[in-house]
């Protein structure tokens, strides 16, 4: 192996390197946040009757929550099943702790 090719794998390397951390991981951290955001207002909606329509309506939005909600019933469905499984095992364990 040569000093040129030698060269070269560092470069690309150093080059992969560099895209990775200034291009991928900032469009992973993107989604995820946009991911975070849906699972956090489904929580917020479900438990605590937050209405997305009443807190953007001050602003001149107009969006109505009860639609935006039938549109997302293929994300929705299944978050709430895992909701509804872990909110049961958490008051299982509690009455376990109970006794």
């Amino acid at each position: 192996m040569d000093t040129t090719s030698l060269i070269e794998i560092v470069i690309v390397v150093v080059a992969i390197y560099f895209f990775i951390r200034f291009i991928v991981s900032p469009i992973i951290k993107a989604v995820l946040g946009v991911v975070a955001l849906i699972v956090i207002v489904y929580l917020l909606q479900r438990f605590l009757g937050f209405d997305i329509g009443k807190v953007l309506a001050p602003f001149g939005i107009s969006f109505d929550s009860s639609n935006w909600g039938q549109n997302l019933n293929w994300i929705l469905g299944p978050l709430g099943y895992y909701v509804d499984q872990a909110k049961n095992f958490l008051n299982f364990i509690l009455k376990l702790l109970k006794k």
